[in-house]
């Protein structure tokens, strides 16, 4: 008798082969200890030995399976054929270079009920070799608790409630979702070159429900340093965030609505003035490959909102002068490296620079 699979891990990845048996070895003592739990591990193709790695890793544990694409189909199609090839009633999307947290499955094992859409976990981040850098809440109120996003009524202050995009299922790995309800929406065929046609087929699923609970617990560390889509550019990975977010809200709420300026609210929590500097600062180190125009329009878009955050964000970049910008930035940049050297934590402020939403293979 086949066993009924109550999980699945559903893993895309492309040329992650020095990434992925971390990220299995870290689901690995949680499939051995249940029965009904599988890896699907899905190769868009990789040029790197990701298929030698994983012809040993399966041979050694019959619970993952890996399915290998004769070409690269993108993230977006990716991760929506890996849902398609799991089994499970709930699928944990996950970017095959990230690491479960111990007791973080058989925490998620013991809330599955069969009527809750979507789990939303945190993450802490880390760098290129997992060392912990900082944690990311992505609500002011880091408790538990459940919302349906398709009520206006608690959409809304649900929306007003988060500090970053991750609210909106940005990150991949943060999220459990239900493969029945997912596989109820069609493929958002406008979404699947945006790198949020995930979060397309969840918005679309919301009609008329989608039951999303909040864990309010770190379940996942997140590997830094290790984004593929800035090989494009900063500016060209910002557009992705700003641009892709920005259709999803005029798309499904209207580009006049309340969601779409939370929405841009929740962009603006992960993309502040500092990264538009940054940003700035590289245009005029390499403008082939960086656009300054184009930037100059995603720092209008996304602060088009009449509050004072956005105004106080148009006037740095587009009033003070860039020098003067550039000489406030090295100065408080130093004095939070001294600080942090002094153990002033609250001086010192959070140990990396805010990253435009999501990371995916």
């Amino acid at each position: 008798m086949t066993q009924d699979i109550r999980l699945s891990f559903c893993i895309p990845v492309y040329n992650f082969g020095r990434f992925v048996t971390q990220t299995l070895d870290s689901i690995a003592p949680s499939l051995a200890a249940h029965a009904d739990l599988e890896a699907v591990v899905l190769d868009g193709g990789s040029t790197d030995d990701t298929a030698e790695i994983m012809a040993r890793y399966c041979a050694e544990h019959p619970s993952v399976r890996y399915v290998r694409q004769p070409t690269r189909g993108g993230i977006d199609r990716d991760m929506a054929r890996s849902v398609e090839l799991a089994r499970g009633e709930y699928c944990w999307m996950l970017s095959g270079d990230d690491l479960i947290r111990p007791g973080a499955v058989e925490q998620l094992l013991g809330m599955l009920d069969g009527s809750t859409d979507v789990f939303l976990c945190e993450h802490s981040q880390c760098d290129l070799h997992m060392q912990w850098q900082s944690d990311y809440p992505i609500f002011d109120n880091r408790g538990s608790f459940t919302v349906n996003l398709g009520d206006p009524a608690q959409r809304l202050p649900y929306l007003a409630s988060g500090r970053n995009s991750e609210a909106l299922f940005s990150f991949m790995s943060g999220l459990i979702i239900r493969r029945e309800k997912w596989l109820s929406a069609p493929e958002p065929t406008d979404f699947m070159s945006s790198c949020w046609g995930h979060v397309a087929r969840l918005l679309a699923s919301a009609r008329p429900d989608l039951i999303v609970r909040v864990v309010g617990q770190t379940w996942v560390d997140r590997r830094g340093d290790n984004d593929s889509f800035l090989d494009g550019g900063t500016v060209r990975r910002l557009a992705i965030a700003v641009n892709g977010y920005g259709r999803l809200a005029e798309h499904f709420y209207g580009a006049g609505s309340a969601e779409a300026a939370l929405i841009r609210g929740l962009i603006r929590g992960d993309i502040g003035i500092r990264t538009f500097l940054h940003a700035r600062g590289l245009c005029r180190l390499d403008p082939v490959r960086e656009d300054r125009k184009a930037l100059a329009g995603l720092v209008r878009a996304l602060n088009a909102d009449r509050i004072p955050a956005c105004l106080i964000t148009r006037f740095l970049y587009f009033w003070v002068p860039e020098f003067a910008m550039d000489a406030a930035i090295w100065t408080v940049t130093n004095l939070r490296r001294t600080a942090g050297r002094l153990g002033l934590s609250a001086i010192a402020g959070p140990a990396h620079m805010p990253k435009p939403p999501s990371r995916n293979p």
